[in-house]
């Protein structure tokens, strides 16, 4: 999932210019590594900076106008790209490591306006206490990098890892610290870890059990991809580079996959690019999970940080999310490790969603990636992990990896870790169409009450729940788990949304 459940809307107007990449990554990679070691004139350097008021900001924290640390030595920075999921979290975990943070928005990118009100403002983050904001247009990581070295020589900065906060960001990210020569996942599996049907190539090239898939961009092609895999109802058809189960539509005949495609195809999709080709997967069935993990670089395996269970409706809508214990799962946890290393996890946090069977003695077997995400899990996992987990940062940790440090709370041997208390996410959705009059819900009572997000408001005209971002709201909830259960109940029976009937 995308969303952070947390940002703080923006009233700024995206625009959509999606200029294309002139230089291949490794040409570029090349030039910018030269260009890392080049000293740069102060007036050259000030001719390639945009306006300070755009680069900077202040924050009781951290002062912009701080150059060095008063002795010379250069101060620590870390660059969060794209910061929207725990942003807040993962900057209070920055500041608490006496690390500069820089920020790099992502402007432009043409996302659907459904994403867009989760995206925090500048002055938000200056707010949170980032130090240096940065804008990056056109998906550049040319300028954008350039503006980094500008910015770590002006102001005396080590530059120590490069976080995506954003499954957009993931695409550039790892470009960004390769160029910087820092700790970064293998460029070469750079789109399998946003294409999902690169994605499913180099995990069934792993040797792992994935959904049958095509490329299809018209009706014959889907006909005869049809053909080819053996498929049958009901299958799945979603755009190849989406997020948060935006674009993805589980088809129960011809007609609905056709009108499947027609909205696929040749429209923009959820990353503001234009997709030429959808994706026709084999429907899998059983329960899905999302496992959460996290790679360190002196760590010989990956550490299971949390895993969730979901429950859907019986139209394929979340109705809710519920941690596990993940020595239940031994299967399911060994498959997903493999899945992120054949995806080249190697720094960073990743999640990855599947599915499994129970078999006849309610063991779950016989997992199948959905997808893998190169970034923290949405929908506030990381922070309900924190909750759940007696001694475990999430936002520390995530930091550590990216600067290619070790792991200091976790010790080696450990291959997961076991929640202490219960977490349960319910997703709230909207039933009916139409314009809203009044939200009711009632959380005074609620004794195991976390936190709480409606994202819809009276007088707002919305449309019927059909995935996570069209919900109305969602509530989490930590305690014993009998508890939990009776407050879920306290929840939906007092969630309504009263539709004006004028």
């Amino acid at each position: 999932s995308y969303l952070p459940y947390d940002t703080i809307p923006s009233n700024s107007t995206i625009q959509s210019d999606m200029a294309s990449q002139r230089l291949s990554p490794t040409v570029l990679i090349i030039f910018l590594r030269i260009l890392a070691h080049v000293s740069l004139f102060p007036t050259i350097a000030e001719a390639f900076m945009p306006p300070r008021s755009s680069m900077t900001g202040r924050s009781q924290h951290q002062s912009a106008s701080t150059i060095n640390s008063g002795d010379g030595t250069p101060e620590t920075a870390i660059v969060l790209i794209d910061p929207v999921t725990d942003f807040k979290q993962v900057i209070n975990a920055a500041l608490d490591l006496n690390r500069v943070v820089i920020t790099v928005q992502m402007p432009d990118v043409a996302l659907p306006d459904k994403f867009q009100s989760f995206l925090p403002t500048t002055q938000a983050l200056i707010d949170a206490g980032v130090a240096h904001t940065l804008s990056m247009h056109h998906r550049d990581v040319f300028s954008i990098t350039q503006q980094l070295q500008i910015l770590a020589r002006e102001r005396n900065l080590k530059i120590a890892g490069v976080i995506p906060l954003s499954e957009v960001a993931v695409e550039v990210s790892d470009l960004i610290a390769s160029c910087l020569e820092l700790p970064h996942n293998p460029l070469d599996l750079m789109t399998a870890r946003r294409d999902k049907g690169l994605m499913k190539q180099a995990v069934e090239s792993a040797g792992l059990r994935v959904a049958k898939y095509a490329r299809v961009g018209s009706v014959k092609d889907f006909r005869d991809a049809m053909m080819k895999l053996s498929l049958a109802y009901p299958i799945v058809v979603k755009t190849p580079s989406g997020m948060s189960t935006t674009d993805v539509y589980i088809c129960s005949n011809e007609k609905e996959a056709t009108d499947a495609l027609d909205s696929i195809v040749d429209k923009v999709g959820p990353d503001g690019r234009t997709v030429n080709m959808a994706l026709l997967e084999e429907y899998i069935g059983g329960i899905e999970f999302a496992i959460n993990l996290i790679a360190f670089n002196d760590r010989s395996h990956l550490l299971v940080t949390d895993m969730w269970k979901y429950k859907k409706t019986h139209k394929a809508r979340y109705d809710n999310a519920e941690i596990c214990n993940p020595a239940d799962y031994p299967q399911l946890i060994s498959y997903a490790c493999s899945v992120a290393k054949a995806a080249g996890i190697k720094y960073g946090a990743a999640h990855v969603e599947l599915k499994a069977r129970q078999d006849g003695d309610g063991k779950y077997i016989d997992p199948v990636m959905i997808e893998i995400g190169a970034r923290l899990s949405g929908g506030r996992k990381s922070t309900m992990a924190q909750a759940a987990i007696d001694d475990w940062d999430p936002f520390t940790s995530l930091i550590e990896s990216h600067c290619g440090q070790r792991c200091r709370s976790i010790p080696d041997s450990t291959n997961f870790l076991t929640p202490d208390r219960f977490v349960r996410h319910i997703f709230l959705p909207i039933e009916n169409a139409g314009k809203i009059k009044e939200i009711q819900l009632e959380t005074s009572a609620v004794a195991t009450m976390h936190s709480s997000a409606i994202i819809v408001k009276a007088g707002e005209v919305v449309k019927e729940t059909t995935d996570i971002v069209s919900c109305a709201g969602f509530v989490w909830l930590v305690g014993e788990m009998k508890q939990v259960d009776t407050d879920t109940e306290k929840i939906l029976s007092s969630f309504t949304l009263v539709l004006d009937k004028s």
